[in-house]
């Protein structure tokens, strides 16, 4: 007889045996432990080559794609990656879209704990999607001017970046690092100004100009990290430096009005930023860690004016804001079922630039910006039970401003708003998890201050119309949230993913300006594993915007109805914007054959803009009330993308990308824009491209 079969087994046998099957597994788990590190230490580089064409020039498809040009375009991408054993030095060199106007290479050279340094360069080209018929001349320069041959006109811009930086560890718990940066901007934009002039018919319309790109941005960030097992700093100083050469540009506009003068715009002048911050977190113990960041900034503007102002006789407008900021926090786990999570942060900006009259007609001095805003939160999640938690928070957010005096609006210095939210976490089976928040938020402030009250060149102290403007970001709002996720996972293929948020705004204060506003969302996301080699992924998307407002026509009342108290029934026309946009796509992708990977992406987006309007009490004037609403703006994209690979052996093969995309619009207020004395500008209504590219790559040595 057998003694398995009767069950008889040796002690000695058997405790060799579990003693093998120990050691066994235990080297088992050394085994593919090592493997992860030698996997990790392992150098592996891939090289991608090819040729791509694309059939049509581009411009709303072209503005970030880096191919906005017909024709043939060079694929090139590439991972390489290179060890040395004995030091444990890598080597890295990477490019990707090499052979496009987004392109980006770098080298880094490091021994990992204790020094790097790299090098890195990026492109990125953007195209404007208008079209401008204008006949203005000097394009490029300083020196512009109307009444020249008309030409069409395409702006782009082109951004080039070069960065660099090294690093040192000092020890294993300080480090430090040096980077350096210089940024080229170069191109045009489209630019204009106002001319008080009757020409062609018409009076104060717009001038079109260029403005001609030139700019340096130079950038210099030191760190300094300290790093125990309790204990992390890090400490920084950044400094910024913007240039731009072109201080003024001229425009000649003679051809429209007769002997007048050259106008003067100046662009966008000198500048510079310095940065000194502090970050740290320390564990107070196992459960409990505190964090802070200190942050201080000054920004300056000092630039010599193109010609001195004659009214406050300044040379430079010596800007000057210096701006301090700190966040502490504080997570702790206070016992095993309660977690709380604390955060203040204070942000003080400080507008120290002198205040001067610049437009002594009007009575007008520059406009300082100081504020000071106070946020503190407090978050609580409370486990029930395993798979079961409750939230709830509170915040506080105060926002005082000092120094303001916009003659154009009424406003407050002090604006504060309180939130509450509660919400719960669940399992609610072994394949569905939900959560769900709700908050609601109350803002109110100080008391209104109205407008300096100019008007027509006067020094008018009394209220004004824009006095009575329920500005949208000092009126009172009550808004209340709503937020509801789903994550089914109803198969083993199958997984779904649902997110709905609802909010609804109430304003109130002023007569004028916003009244109510809402917003909706929805998304649902979709995997499906139709085999091992095969999956498919679905969504679709949903939002909508609105905002509802009341207003009236500026003439409509007189300086006797703006000094006496205003009403709601002086109200004569309401609006109400909306934003509604849904997107939906299908995915598909998989293992036709050992040699064959392919896939597809199907995209469709619909965006939509609608301006409601309706008279509320018949105007004085019947001119100023609105005749309908205006027509609705609608984008339309649509994007397929295919891909198929063929393996020639493990490491490498070929692959073929096609897309197509189509975006299609009826943009009316850009369509035809003609309020450019001598300049057109229009937007195509209807833009598609095929792009197809073919290429190598060779993966994993």
């Amino acid at each position: 007889m057998t003694i398995v079969k009767y069950g008889i087994f040796p002690l000695s046998i058997l405790v060799l045996s579990l003693a093998t099957t120990g050691v066994l597994a235990q080297e088992t788990e050394e085994d593919e432990g090592m493997a992860e590190v030698r996997l990790l230490s392992t150098p592996s580089s891939s090289v991608s080559t090819g040729l791509g064409y694309s059939h049509d020039d581009l411009t709303m498809l072209g503005r970030y794609n880096g191919r906005s040009d017909n024709g043939a375009y060079l694929l090139l991408n590439f991972d390489l990656n290179q060890r040395d054993a004995e030091t444990g030095t890598w080597t890295l060199v990477s490019g990707r879209n090499v052979g496009l106007s987004n392109r980006n290479l770098r080298y880094e050279h490091n021994r990992q704990g204790y020094w790097n340094y790299f090098i890195e360069f990026d492109q990125l080209d953007t195209v404007n999607p208008y079209q401008y018929q204008t006949d203005l001349s000097g394009i490029g320069s300083s020196q512009q001017a109307t009444g020249g041959a008309s030409s069409s006109v395409q702006l782009s811009q082109e951004r080039q970046n070069v960065k660099m930086g090294m690093g040192k560890h000092f020890s294993k718990e300080v480090d430090f690092s040096l980077s350096y940066r210089h940024e080229n901007k170069e191109g045009a934009r489209n630019w204009g100004q106002g001319a008080s002039y009757s020409f062609g018919g018409a009076f104060d319309r717009s001038l079109f100009m260029l403005e001609p790109i030139d700019y340096r941005t130079q950038e210099v960030e030191a760190k300094l990290n300290y790093t125990t097992e309790a204990l992390q700093l890090q400490g920084g100083y950044r400094l910024s430096l913007f240039d731009n050469p072109t201080q003024v540009v001229s425009l000649d506009f003679s051809s429209l009005v007769v002997d007048a003068s050259p106008r003067q715009t100046a662009t966008p002048p000198d500048n510079q930023s310095q940065i000194l911050y502090l970050n740290g977190g320390y564990r107070l113990s196992p459960l409990t860690r505190a964090s802070f960041k200190l942050v201080y900034q000054q920004d300056r503007q000092d630039e010599t004016f193109y010609q001195s102002n004659p009214y406050n006789f300044r040379s430079d407008l010596g800007g000057k804001v210096d701006t301090t900021r700190f966040t502490l926090g504080l997570n702790s786990r206070v016992t095993p079922a309660l977690t709380l999570n604390a955060k203040l942060r204070y942000d003080d900006r400080d507008d120290n630039t002198p205040k001067a009259r610049y437009l002594i007609t009007l009575g007008q001095f520059n406009q300082l910006s100081s504020r000071t805003n106070t946020d503190g939160t407090l978050d609580a999640t409370y486990r029930i039970s395993p798979g079961f938690s409750l939230l709830a928070g509170v915040e506080y957010e105060s926002l005082k401003r000092d120094g303001v005096d916009d003659p154009n609006i009424a406003r407050r210095e002090t604006t504060d708003e309180a939130t509450l939210r509660i919400g719960a976490r669940r399992n609610l089976s072994d394949s569905l998890k939900g959560s769900i928040r709700l908050s609601h938020s109350q803002r109110d402030g100080s008391a209104w201050l109205p407008g300096s009250g100019v008007l027509a060149g006067t020094l008018q102290t009394s209220p004004v119309a824009f006095d009575y403007v329920n500005s949208i970001q000092f009126a009172d709002r009550k808004r209340d949230q709503l937020r509801v996720a789903l994550d089914w996972y109803a198969t083993e293929q199958l997984s779904l993913q649902l997110v709905t948020e609802a909010s609804q705004d109430a304003y109130s204060g002023l007569p004028l300006g916003p009244r109510d506003g809402s917003s909706v969302m929805a998304s649902v996301d979709a995997a499906y594993q139709l085999s091992d080699e095969w999956s498919l992924s679905a969504w679709v998307s949903a939002n909508q915007r609105q905002l509802e407002s009341s207003s009236h026509s500026w003439y409509d009342l007189d300086l006797s109805n703006y000094l006496s108290n205003y009403s709601d029934s002086m109200q004569t026309w309401s609006g109400k914007t909306t934003d509604q946009g849904y997107a939906l796509g299908l995915g598909l992708k998989g293992q036709a054959t050992d040699e064959i990977k392919v896939g597809a992406k199907l995209q469709y987006s619909d965006d939509k803009s609608k301006f409601d309007m309706a008279s509320l009490v018949a105007p004085v004037d019947l001119q100023f009330a609105p005749n309908s609403s205006l027509p609705t703006i609608e984008y339309k994209l649509t994007t397929l993308t295919l891909f198929g690979e063929y393996a020639l052996d493990e490491q490498q093969g070929l692959r073929v990308d096609y897309r197509y995309e189509q975006i299609k619009n009826n943009d009316w207020s850009w369509n035809n824009y003609t309020d450019y004395a001598g300049t057109t500008v229009t937007q195509l209504a209807d833009e598609s491209n095929h792009f197809i590219g073919v290429s190598y790559f060779y993966r994993g040595w």
